[in-house]
């Protein structure tokens, strides 16, 4: 009766043994099932939280949505995009900066996926008070230049080199308004694309004396293409106008001609 006793209790306790296994294996399998965010499917970037701080969890579930999309573009031989797992910023590739004026973070950094070779440069703007648009999409994952790929060339395309043409590369960022300027596409009469840029100029920032009026016409101008070009594209490519003329006169932009 004894060894009877002794035995149930040891079958018993192989069962739970078992069944515990069991629960694990299937809290594990689900730890590691394929998950979608907010903006569905998306790459985990392991050290996300430690290099980007300041910015809401949508913009988190952006950028890792973005990359998985990104990354199905650019095959990957058949694999899963969303079972990807060693995505990880590259040190010392990350930065970012806040207006005060217009309280809006920016930022950048490189992503890393060594199992897959492929790493793309991660862009994002995040306004604090939702009341500045921080133009076009928040979140943009472009290819790198040669010379920052540490895997080797893998035929990378993103949204900016599938598209026709400079103008649409732009377009993808506007409207844009900042606290010394914004940007609005227009078309002149004959359907070209002209670039209103609208400079915000405190009275107390324009001199009186039309050297001083250009002197700072030009300051507020660099701030605009400064801005173009901190996209990766070229101002020189499209046709700006500006609603003051560089005596420092103000000149109506509000039609395209």
């Amino acid at each position: 009766m004894g060894n009877a006793t002794r035995k149930q209790r040891i079958t018993i306790v192989v069962i739970l043994i078992f069944l515990v296994g069991l629960v694990s294996l299937g809290i594990y399998a689900a730890s590691h099932a394929n998950k979608e965010n907010q903006f569905g499917k998306y790459i985990p970037i392991s050290n996300y939280a430690s290099k980007v701080k300041n910015v809401s969890s949508d913009v988190k579930d952006a950028i890792q949505s973005s990359l998985y999309n990104t990354v199905v573009k650019n095959k990957i031989n058949g694999q899963d995009a969303s079972k990807v797992r060693d995505a990880k910023i590259r040190d010392g590739s990350d930065s970012q900066t806040y207006d005060k004026e217009t309280q809006v973070y920016s930022g950048n950094f490189i992503v890393d996926m060594a199992k897959i070779k492929q790493s793309y440069k991660v862009q994002y703007s995040y306004s604090t008070t939702n009341t500045i648009d921080t133009g076009g999409s928040p979140v943009t994952i472009t290819c790198l230049e040669t010379k920052d790929l540490i895997y080797g060339d893998f035929g990378c395309t993103d949204l900016a080199s599938q598209q026709s043409s400079p103008e649409d590369q732009l377009l993808q960022y506007l409207p844009y308004q900042g606290f010394t300027f914004g940007i609005t596409p227009d078309r002149s009469n004959d359907g070209k694309l002209i670039i209103a840029v609208t400079l915000t100029i405190p009275d107390s920032e324009m001199p009186s004396d039309a050297a001083g009026k250009a002197q700072a016409i030009a300051y507020y101008k660099s701030q605009a293409t400064d801005w173009i070009k901190s996209k990766g594209l070229d101002p020189s490519n499209y046709t700006l106008s500006y609603n003051y003329d560089d005596a420092g006169n103000e000149v109506d932009t509000s039609s395209g001609d």
